[in-house]
């Protein structure tokens, strides 16, 4: 009998949907018997092949996704025998096997997507942004509910200064500098320029200090969004 699943949650049923149709079986227990069964030279039934390839897949272009998140693939046993069972797909089944791979990744990621982006303060300002920095703070937005903090931390500072040299009307400088210049020629009052250094110093910390494992944590990212989110509405109004 087929078990149905009941839930409020989009996400499980998205995940359902996904594991009906999927060329990448992400829920494949290890087939220990059929291996056993295969090392001994036991000819499979058709089913135990069929589920031994997709175990075999399933596991390959894990470890081959993994490793290439990183942007660099280690050339050891594991990783070139992924390399080769991944390439052997025919360029359609490879497009489905990373849909699947990246599917199962979102739905996943889903409900805390959410719960971020409720956490995300609505402020609005009476000018629009121009369509460079727009660009940036989407950026800073999306990697913040996907939690990736480090990119938007990053992003934040890269708000600021665009902000900055579009206001100052200059190419180049460091925040600190462009900050100092900004505030004393009037462009806005001691709290802003606060507002910015907090952002600068923070940036700097966790930017620079990322190989000592001090990354930013959920919050740490809010809160410096927050400031942006200040820092432009002065900007903007």
């Amino acid at each position: 009998m087929k078990t149905i699943t009941v839930s409020l949650g989009l996400h499980d049923i998205l995940r359902e949907c996904i594991d009906q149709v999927a060329v990448y079986k992400r829920k494949i227990d290890d087939p220990d018997e059929i291996l056993e069964k295969s090392k001994l030279g036991k000819e499979l039934t058709e089913d135990e092949d069929k589920q031994l390839d997709d175990w075999i897949l399933s596991s390959a272009l894990k470890i081959f996704l993994d490793s290439k998140e990183m942007l660099i693939i280690p050339e050891d046993a594991a990783h070139k025998f992924a390399d080769h069972i991944v390439k052997r797909l025919d360029d359609l089944k490879m497009k489905f096997a990373y849909q699947d791979f990246y599917a199962y990744q979102f739905v996943d990621k889903l409900p805390d997507i959410v719960r971020r982006a409720f956490k995300i303060r609505d402020v609005f300002s009476k000018k629009h942004i121009s369509d460079e920095v727009k660009t940036i703070c989407k950026e800073a937005y999306l990697s913040f509910i996907q939690g990736y903090h480090i990119a938007s931390i990053a992003l934040c500072r890269s708000i600021v200064e665009s902000l900055l040299k579009d206001r100052l009307n200059i190419d180049i400088g460091e925040l600190q500098k462009l900050n100092d210049i900004a505030y004393g020629q009037g462009f806005y009052l001691k709290g802003t320029w606060d507002r910015i250094d907090q952002i600068r110093r923070s940036a700097n910390k966790f930017l620079h200090q990322i190989s000592k494992g001090n990354t930013p944590s959920e919050f740490d990212n809010l809160k410096i969004l927050g400031f942006t989110q200040e820092v432009l509405q002065t900007f903007m109004n």
